[in-house]
């Protein structure tokens, strides 16, 4: 399994339209063969702060992710809407073995 989690801030007074763009990712990408889990939250201490945390089967899910269509609509449809560029982080998720 792999999971991706990735960071993206508002500007001011932008959080509503940035969670409005983002909601439409949620359906067609937790329908996408491999997804395990696809979800959205808020900062506590910074409301303008978004985190995605998604669960995937493996890369091959998660390059036919990037190249959907909603996923590369993206970029242009969050224009003039964020602080600066989303950061994003994969890690692949294994077992562990407590001794």
């Amino acid at each position: 399994m792999h999971i991706i989690v990735a960071e993206m801030k508002a500007l001011p007074g932008k959080v509503e339209q940035v969670a409005t763009v983002l909601e439409t990712l949620l359906a067609p990408s937790r329908a996408e063969p491999g997804c395990i889990s696809y979800r959205f939250f808020y900062s506590h201490d910074d409301s303008e702060r978004i985190m995605f945390y998604e669960e995937w089967q493996d890369m091959a899910a998660i390059e036919f992710h990037f190249a959907t269509e909603h996923f590369e609509a993206l970029g242009g449809q969050l224009d003039g809407l964020l602080d600066g560029e989303p950061k994003m982080d994969i890690f692949e998720a294994s077992a562990v073995s407590v001794p």
